[in-house]
């Protein structure tokens, strides 16, 4: 069982019962022992209560969409073999070990890299994309079925649950895709962020 707020709620009723039985079990009841029930008792209830509020702010990953598309593998040829290799790497595993379900890179307006369920239409960026890159900040969208811009991505994939665009550079970015509404983590941002900042690195000593 994770540490999550189940877990807590969980621990806390344990206690919770324990101590009633401990009470009820003793046959001489003295002022401190009051005091000791008392002090489990809230103890116990605090740690329910804390289970509870951190269950309202776990994210709930929705259920995984059936995305149509073809899975797809394509890259810029003319894109030098060590560039390559790196965002082949990186997507892969993306892929393998994040909830992604499709992955874009585009630099200075070509798609150098498109992997996974993807659409045939050539994507273009649109509004969201092109403000990722400008403020050079990763933006999210946790459940794209509430996000008005929502139509930019069709070409890369239609009905996507959720989105990140990490911006590489001033004229790069990465959008990736996954299967189900609020599927990415905190730490599967950060780590696509640090990926993406070793990228504009590699395009550097390339001239990319």
């Amino acid at each position: 069982m994770g540490f999550n707020g189940k877990s807590l709620i969980f621990i806390g009723i344990v206690i919770f019962i324990f101590q009633i039985v401990n009470f009820f079990s003793i046959k001489t009841i003295t002022p401190e022992l009051e005091r000791a029930q008392v002090l489990a008792a809230i103890a116990s209830l605090i740690i329910i209560l804390i289970g509870f509020l951190f269950k309202q702010f776990e994210p709930l990953a929705g259920e995984k969409v059936d995305l149509k598309g073809e899975n797809k593998f394509l890259f810029d040829k003319s894109i030098p073999d060590q560039v390559i290799d790196e965002l082949a790497w990186g997507s892969e595993a993306i892929l393998t070990s994040t909830a992604a379900a499709a992955i874009l890179i585009h630099n200075d307006g070509v798609n150098i890299l498109i992997r996974g369920i993807t659409s045939g239409n050539e994507f273009k960026p649109g509004e969201t994309c092109l403000r990722s890159i400008k403020d050079m900040k990763l933006i999210s969208l946790a459940n794209t079925k509430f996000y008005p811009g929502r139509d930019e991505f069709l070409d890369f994939c239609a009905d996507i649950p959720s989105i990140l665009v990490v911006p590489i550079n001033s004229k790069a970015f990465i959008l990736i895709g996954g299967w189900s509404a609020k599927c990415f983590t905190k730490s599967d941002e950060k780590w696509i962020n640090n990926w993406s900042k070793k990228i504009n690195n590699i395009f550097s000593k390339n001239n990319i």
